[in-house]
């Protein structure tokens, strides 16, 4: 198949790339160098670009270029460093009072309720009582979790005040292998704290903002399918898929779906819009064929998707599909060019780099954007290869290669993050396609139709049924032999060769003759690379540390984590003797040997101090846990300092890692 347009023709996207870039390159060098100073760069290097441009002759274009992309590179190093500064805050090491606004809907998470919350103001408790006002400016968003009260209880767009200890969010990277504390930076959120029972107050109800009404309504539309009769799995599927609200699945729910590779269903995103534009198409086809209809046909589909956004919650997968998708209307008035589509995604992403740097490193940022590339590049290739006559054999074909194609495009990823692969996606999505449909229609027509007496009965009938066949499923492809392969992690390194190879693959299948050759070379070359790193990877011995993390010792060899179990707390793990403290076990108690111990792990549930444990072991370093209270800490800080042990304390570093 010959493609007329090249995708490296469109400046947008080369644009996008190099903002991409340098968004990428310079979060890893924040530590050495300044948005300001990066700022400076891009001033300098953007003069000279338009200086270039209006002297330069056309044959050293490519000049110009280079030193375009060069100028949104530094750009993009620029925002990414200005929007870690606006995020990060230095908190009190004590507790303060502070004051601020709940940004969205507070949700139950065993026994504390959690929410985001806006900090505007900060003041020590001390001033409040001597009737000193100064307050200190914060303006930063923090994951706030409190205690609930059965007298007060807080809504979204309340105004609140707490006393509580507010902390910069720890890494957990070395433990769990996920880095909590930088996600929770790049989603803007500064800090993380919790407010026990009686420690705070809701102050005032505030006016809802536009994002706020919006996850409202949300709620309603949820409460209204619980009135219905909608409950447990069927509630929780028809919620998420409908709406976007995910606070009703369960653990087990979700590992059925990501067995068979429809975890995607569970969130609102572009297969979602693309479903509901598909059908928003078939009811205004009619108006089509009236003068100027096409472009009044557009204008009402996508209306109605940003009301579909709305009452979804506004949230970022279904706005960023939405703007995509109103983007591609308005190129496809325009142009009939297939590459029209590829040039409002790439306008897409540029414009949200633009808007928020830390979206690059988004999960579902990164697999809708992969997904959508790969569909628009693979599909047409894949669909070409064989067009059944007969509609149902054309139905099945176009879902199998439209399923190939999003799955090459999104393979890397998962196998980056997640490390699994599911065996019957294709079969999966079979089922996925057309029940997906009946239930966002389902869900339209009753919520249009619920007042009704017959048609509203047999919608929601429908609704109830099409999610609970889903449900009944996923889970009969989840159980066949081998669903899902597991423990197939890949590093950066990998993930570079293998989309580098399904670039040449692409090149391959797309290209002439004359290049079909070469870009065959190009990508046999490519895969022998990432399975000699793949191969590396595996012979290539890994270091056995040891990790202390959430008053638990853990041992780690690659990837695998196994806890350490004892009933007296103590460890012999090669040379170290390690001791890890959480009960009241050795207080009181004497010895006339001391038993040297390596490292000592002091967690909550501890009765007593260091001087009590020094009459019993030789202890050469103490582990402070951040479970402990602050007052204890400080404690056990001063005692380390006193009797001359190296100490680490846990609430700075969040864990802590030994190699063996």
């Amino acid at each position: 198949m010959k493609i007329h347009s090249s995708l490296l023709a469109y400046p947008v996207f080369r644009l996008a790339v190099s903002l991409a870039v340098g968004i990428f390159v310079f979060d890893r060098l924040s530590d050495f160098v300044s948005w300001e100073f990066l700022f400076a760069c891009f001033l300098v290097l953007s003069g000279t670009v338009v200086c270039f441009y209006r002297s330069s002759p056309f044959g050293v274009r490519y000049r110009f270029g280079c030193l375009a992309c060069m100028s949104f590179f530094l750009l993009g190093g620029t925002l990414a460093l200005h929007e870690r500064e606006e995020v990060e805050f230095d908190w009190s090491l004590h507790e303060r009072l502070y004051w601020g606004l709940v940004e969205d809907i507070p949700r139950r998470y065993g026994k504390v309720v959690r929410a985001r919350v806006s900090v505007s103001h900060a003041q020590n408790l001390s001033d409040t009582l001597s009737g000193n006002g100064l307050r200190e400016r914060v303006e930063r968003s923090v994951l706030l979790s409190w205690m609930p009260d059965s007298l007060s209880e807080i809504r979204c767009g309340d105004s609140i005040c707490f006393y509580a200890k507010l902390s910069r969010p720890v890494s957990t990277e070395e433990v769990t292998g996920f880095d909590y504390g930088k996600y929770l930076m790049r989603q803007g959120i500064s800090g993380t704290g919790i407010a026990f029972s009686g420690r705070w107050m809701r102050v005032k109800e505030n006016e809802l903002s536009f994002r706020q009404r919006a996850l409202a309504v949300q709620q309603d539309i949820v409460s209204l399918y619980r009135e219905w009769g909608l409950e447990g799995d069927v509630l929780a599927v028809a919620s998420a898929l409908t709406v976007g609200d995910r606070s009703d699945i369960t653990p087990e729910l979700e590992a059925v779906y990501t067995a068979t590779g429809a975890s995607h269903v569970l969130s609102l995103s572009g297969l979602h819009i693309g479903i509901l534009a598909g059908i928003l198409f078939l009811l205004f086809y009619p108006v089509r064929s009236l003068k100027y209809g096409d472009f009044v046909s557009a204008a009402l589909i996508v209306l109605l998707l940003w009301t579909f956004a709305f009452i979804s919650g506004l949230s970022s997968p279904v706005v960023r599909s939405v703007v995509m998708f109103s983007l591609y209307m308005a190129a496809a008035l325009v142009s009939k060019d297939r590459f029209s589509a590829i040039y409002s995604v790439t306008l897409t992403a540029f414009l949200m780099l633009l808007c928020n740097p830390f979206y690059l490193f988004d999960i579902s940022f990164q697999l809708s954007f992969a997904a959508v590339y790969s569909i628009l590049l693979f599909y047409p290739l894949f669909s070409g290869i064989w067009k059944p006559r007969n509609r149902f054999l054309r139905y099945v074909w176009n879902t199998l290669s439209l399923s190939m194609a999003a799955q090459l495009g999104t393979f890397p990823l998962v196998l980056l993050y997640f490390g699994a692969f599911p065996t019957y996606f294709l079969l999966a999505n079979l089922i996925v396609a057309p029940l997906s449909a009946c239930i966002l229609g389902g869900a339209l027509a009753a919520l249009a139709l619920f007042a009704v007496p017959v048609a509203g009965d047999f919608a929601v009938w429908l609704l109830k049924f099409s999610t609970d066949s889903l449900n009944l499923s996923m889970l009969a492809v989840a159980r066949l032999y081998a669903s899902q392969l597991t423990s197939l992690y890949i590093t950066e390194s990998q993930l570079a060769l293998l989309f580098l190879f399904l670039g040449f693959f692409y090149l391959f299948l797309a290209g002439n003759r004359l290049k079909r050759a070469r870009n065959l070379i190009c990508a046999s070359a490519t895969g022998v690379l990432f399975l000699g790193a793949c191969w590396y990877e595996q012979v290539k011995s890994s270091p056995c540390s040891l990790c202390f993390f959430r008053s638990e010792v853990y041992a780690r060899q690659g990837r695998a984590l196994s806890l350490l179990q004892s009933s007296d707390g103590l460890f012999q793990v090669d040379s170290l003797r390690i001791g890890l403290m959480k009960t009241g076990r050795w207080r009181g108690k004497s010895s006339d040997v001391r038993l040297p111990l390596d490292y000592v792990y002091i967690c909550r549930g501890f009765r007593g101090n260091l001087a009590e444990l020094n009459r019993l072991f030789v202890v050469r370093r103490v582990i402070i846990d951040s479970s402990l209270s602050d007052g204890y800490r400080e404690a056990l800080i001063r005692e380390c300092q006193l009797l001359k042990i190296s100490y680490t304390d846990l609430s700075v570093s969040g864990s802590c890692s030994i190699i063996l």
